[in-house]
C-alpha cells in the first residue's frame, strides 16, 4: 500500500494515478472534504487519523504538503505512529537548505527521498511528471514506482540539490510568464488589441511553455518558489533586457559548447 499525505493537486493527483495502475492507495490529509472526495474518485481509503493506517501493509509514504514546517510535522508523526522502516518520497517544493535540515533528520532505518516535482496536477495526474531525486540508490522496487508516476528523473548527488533545481528552474518560468505578460500589457498600449498580439505568439519566435500556459499556470506557486530560492540566494538576476544580454546569451552558449566537447 501507498500512503499519500496532502491530497492536493500534487498529492492527490499521484494517489489517483497509482490507483489507477491497480495499485492499492491509502489517503491522508487533514481536510474532510478532500478526503471525502478524493476517496470517491479513486474508490480508495483515505481519512485524517494516521492511527487508523495499516503500517505494516505500507510500502511508500508520499508526502506533498505545502510548507516545511508541515513537512517537518509529517516526519515526526509518521516516527509517532510506524514503528518499522520506512521508505518516504517528500515531493514538497522546499528551500534548498530545509532540505538539507529535514532530511538530516530522519531516521537512519528509513529511506528518504527528496522528490520535488515538475509538470503541474495535469502530470502528476497522467505520469508524466519530471522527479527530481536525491537520496538513496533507488531499488528495482523503488525504480518501478517513480516510473508510474513520472515521465523522467533527474538523479542529483545530494540533498538540497532537487530543491535547488526545481527552484531555479521555477524561476525561470516565472521570468518567461512575467516577460510574456508585460509584452502584451505593450503591445495592448500601442494599440495592437491583446488577443491579436497573443496568437502571434503561439506561432513565432517569442512562444514558450509559458506563453501557451498563460491563462491557466498555477503562477501563485511560483511566485513563492521564487521567493524560496530568493530567501536562499539573497538575490537573483535581474529579469531586464539591459546591455548585459548579449554577454550573458554568448556566455551560456559557450559554456554549452564546452559541455558539449567534454563528453
Amino acid at each position: 500500500m501507498h500512503l499519500i499525505v496532502g491530497l492536493g493537486p500534487i498529492g492527490g493527483n499521484i494517489g489517483a494515478r497509482l490507483a489507477e495502475l491497480g495499485r492499492q492507495v491509502y489517503g491522508n490529509d487533514f481536510n474532510a472534504d478532500r478526503v471525502r472526495a478524493w476517496s470517491e474518485e479513486t474508490k480508495s481509503a483515505a481519512g485524517s487519523d494516521l492511527t487508523a493506517v495499516d503500517w505494516s501493509a505500507v510500502e511508500s509514504v508520499h508526502i506533498a504538503v505545502r510548507l516545511a514546517d508541515q513537512v517537518v510535522s509529517v516526519f515526526e508523526s509518521l516516527q509517532k505512529h510506524a514503528a518499522q522502516p520506512l521508505t518516504v518520497f517528500v515531493h514538497t517544493t522546499l528551500a534548498p537548505g530545509d532540505a538539507r535540515r529535514i532530511f538530516a533528520s530522519a531516521p537512519d532505518t528509513w529511506r528518504a527521498f527528496e522528490a520535488p516535482v515538475s509538470g503541474g496536477p495535469q502530470g502528476a495526474r497522467q505520469g508524466s511528471m519530471t522527479i527530481f531525486l536525491a537520496g538513496p540508490a533507488a531499488s528495482d522496487t523503488e525504480d518501478k514506482l517513480l516510473a508510474d508516476i513520472s515521465g523522467r528523473v533527474f538523479r542529483m548527488q545530494s540533498y538540497g540539490q532537487p530543491a535547488l533545481v526545481k527552484l531555479l528552474n521555477n524561476a525561470l518560468a516565472t521570468y518567461n510568464l512575467a516577460a510574456t505578460a508585460r509584452m502584451i500589457n505593450l503591445a495592448a498600449e500601442h494599440g495592437v488589441p491583446a488577443k491579436d498580439f497573443f496568437e502571434v505568439i503561439a506561432v513565432s519566435t517569442g512562444r514558450s511553455w509559458m506563453s501557451d500556459n498563460l491563462i491557466d499556470v498555477q503562477y501563485d506557486l511560483l511566485l513563492k518558489d521564487l521567493d524560496l530560492l530568493r530567501g536562499e540566494l539573497g538575490s537573483l538576476p535581474a529579469a531586464g533586457l539591459d546591455e548585459g544580454v548579449e554577454q550573458a546569451i554568448l556566455q551560456a552558449r559557450a559554456q554549452l559548447g564546452a559541455d558539449s566537447a567534454g563528453r
